[in-house]
């Protein structure tokens, strides 16, 4: 199907743009964004070659961007338009990916094979995952969306993100600490949370009188001396560069846990997808380009007709965890407004990314769509081809998809006012022709790609988190008000506000730190 103002086609997505219901003026003011000569569309292409081209496109960090590289390296047909090699430092780490994708595989062979066994010399049946952000939800929503028949023995996967200690509690309550194995999952292995949640597992299975417990871990990390200094075995600690950030992590060793759950075909099936999808983005021009067309009308919706947000919505159940891990993906990358320059840029980057599976949030949310005040452009996810043989159920899914997207779209009048549904939110429906590993990994560097495009346009750094340390930096001497080890004034590289230094000497005056 030919490119148009109304469909566009990529590596396995169809997208219907009919419903952004743009008058031909509208849309002609979308493509100029995408123009040769304009602005944005020399931005777009600049971060995207240097992005492919190991450049240090990641600025405030002065890192290169890597994760298209580690898929790249997990397939064996590449396709020609993709750079064949990733050299941030004057090192082609191509290799280097390739072998940890192999060691990878290898280790999960093992444990399939029931070769590689618990130091208690029992076969592996429980899989503790231990990560937060992408080294958790990634790795997550490929096991939700991907996972059919059981693999022969199954391996249960269970994930700890949180500090929260009940999560812990509730997770080992039903364990056998005697087949079980733990993977650590942190870029700088130093997580707080990720962290002290593997120090309790190794308390917890110290007192299952597990013998070596440290062999009985993984770890996947940047910071291979760490790991070496929790006593793991070099053979079981799988590497990722320092320009893989966390929320594109998914790609390589983070996922170990998805292919002890899904086998090693599925996961390289999912890289395949990825990779058709740079293909697609670094060969078409932008006019014609999903992730930037796509980006460029997200600029539109928000700057333009001015909505705030972008409700995202998958009919497929499979996909319940899509909305979190897009979420992640999307504010964590675009939740800026100071661009390269360090200046204020003229608005919100991106509108705020929220949603639910469908047809749920029909009889939760949908209400405010369809009735409320509050202006939404909308993302809805459709399956052409289910899994089952349940054609009757599949089609009512699908009915329910297209009548939403008629109703948010074009509303209904009434006589009585307070029955009108008004309709008016402008909408992209995107049908991916299955569930299927190979279509999960286009639509995620899709919208990876989407990500970048629109940061181009806003001339922001999609690729740095740096709110993200701020909370860690005062969580720090928070913790030692909170134990009491110093007092809580305020002092040192992040003080405590008067309000901070209220409620810590309210806690404590409740509740004392163990000694």
């Amino acid at each position: 199907m030919p490119a148009s103002k109304d469909w566009l086609c990529a590596p396995t997505i169809t997208l219907q743009r009919t419903r952004q219901s743009l008058s031909d003026q509208e849309h002609s003011e979308i493509l100029e964004i995408l123009l040769p000569g304009s602005p944005a569309h020399q931005r777009i292409l600049d971060l995207r070659s240097a992005v492919f081209g190991g450049a240090r496109a990641n600025l405030s960090e002065n890192q290169s961007v890597g994760h298209w590289a580690l898929r790249l390296a997990g397939v064996t047909e590449k396709p020609a338009i993709i750079p064949a090699v990733f050299s941030p430092a004057n090192e082609n780490l191509l290799p280097r990916f390739e072998s940890v994708h192999a060691q990878t595989r290898s280790l999960v062979d093992a444990i399939h094979r029931g070769e590689f066994r618990s130091t208690s010399g029992k076969q592996i049946r429980q899989i503790i995952h231990l990560g937060i952000g992408g080294s958790d939800l990634g790795p997550q929503l490929l096991i939700k969306a991907l996972d059919k028949l059981p693999l022969q023995p199954k391996i249960a996967t269970h994930f700890l993100s949180n500090l929260d200690y009940h999560a812990v509690d509730h997770c080992l309550a039903t364990l056998d600490p005697t087949e079980t194995i733990v993977i650590i999952a942190s870029k700088s292995f130093s997580t707080e949370e990720t962290m002290v949640n593997a120090s309790h597992l190794m308390q917890w299975m110290e007192k299952a009188a597990i013998p070596t417990p440290e062999r009985n871990l993984i770890a996947v990390t940047s910071e291979v001396i760490r790991a070496r200094e929790w006593r793991i075995p070099q053979a079981q600690i799988l590497w990722f560069d320092q320009s893989i950030g966390g929320r594109y992590s998914l790609w390589g060793p983070v996922s170990i846990t998805a292919r002890l759950a899904l086998g090693n075909a599925c996961i390289d099936e999912f890289l395949s997808g990825g990779v058709a999808m740079d293909a697609h983005f670094l060969s078409q021009p932008l006019s014609e380009n999903m992730p930037a067309v796509l980006a460029a009308t997200d600029f539109y919706n928000l700057r333009t007709r001015g909505l705030p947000t972008l409700m995202v919505s998958a009919y497929d159940s499979r996909l319940g965890l899509l909305v979190p891990y897009l979420k992640q993906l999307w504010m964590e990358s675009l939740g800026k407004h100071i661009d390269t320059a360090g200046q204020p840029i003229d608005g919100p980057a991106c509108p705020i990314l929220w949603g639910d599976i469908g047809t749920n949030a029909q009889h939760a949310f949908f209400q405010l769509l369809h009735q409320g005040a509050h202006g939404v452009a909308v993302d809805l996810v459709g399956i052409l081809r289910p899994e089952h043989q349940a054609y009757t159920s599949h089609q009512a899914l699908l009915a329910n998809l297209i009548a939403q997207s008629q109703a948010l779209s074009t509303g209904h009048p009434h006589d009585d006012a307070q029955k009108t549904c008004w309709g008016g939110h402008p909408l992209n429906l995107f049908m991916l022709d299955r569930c299927d590993a190979v279509s999960l990994g286009a639509l995620i560097a899709l919208w990876e790609h989407r990500v970048l495009c629109l940061a181009a346009i806003n001339q922001i750094n999609p690729f740095d988190q740096w709110g993200v340390a701020l909370g860690k930096s005062i969580a720090r001497s928070v913790t030692s008000a909170l134990n009491q080890d110093s007092a809580p004034t305020g002092s040192g590289s992040i003080g405590l506000d008067s309000a901070s230094i209220a409620m810590i000497q309210w806690i404590n005056s409740r509740v004392s730190p163990p000694r």
